[in-house]
């Protein structure tokens, strides 16, 4: 499962790079579908993240879709595990249904309960394999696997869904922005 880049083709955001294409080891690749800049308060760059998906596959459809898609974020400040999951909670919260919330609840907290702290130059990839999970590693490491379509939807739609993190990184991760 570990992807490698294909060519020297990469895209930089901040201080991450991320190859214009991966290919893991069965040969099959994802390409990048956008990029972008995580921001607090406007001025303080927290992370650079990246978009793949399959080839052919609209990135605005990655979300919906029972597709492969893979969402790397490398980080270029400090960040304790507890404010990860916080974060993410935040968001989960205003996206999901609270029924759906409830019910996806026991699988989010097992991912949480997996995050790490992050130092500057850290990345955290987390990847949907139909049929397989959402698998989160950092730097390398498999941390977890959360099963379910389900799971991935709400999960990668922090950054992907309706009312995100963040619309500009939304945008530029969905290949229609300037989150560069």
């Amino acid at each position: 499962m570990l992807a490698m880049p294909v060519h020297a083709s990469v895209v930089t955001v901040g201080d991450a790079r991320f190859p214009a294409v991966l290919q893991d080891d069965s040969g099959r690749t994802l390409e990048l579908k956008g990029a972008g800049l995580a921001r607090y308060a406007l001025f303080i760059r927290v992370y650079g993240a990246g978009l793949y998906g399959p080839q052919g596959v609209p990135a605005q459809g990655l979300l919906e879709q029972d597709e492969r898609k893979r969402l790397e974020i490398e980080y270029f400040v400090d960040i304790e595990a507890s404010d990860l999951a916080r974060a993410a909670d935040t968001i989960l919260e205003r996206q999901l249904e609270p029924a759906l919330l409830q019910a996806l609840a026991p699988r989010i907290d097992r991912l949480h309960d997996a995050y790490r702290p992050v130092r500057p130059g850290d990345r955290y990839v987390m990847e949907y394999l139909p049929g397989h999970g959402t698998e989160l590693r950092l730097n390398g490491e498999t941390l977890v696997t959360i099963e379910g379509r389900d799971f991935a939807r709400a999960y990668f739609g922090i950054w992907l869904g309706d009312r995100p993190l963040s619309s500009s990184l939304r945008d530029a991760l969905l290949g229609s922005g300037h989150g560069r």
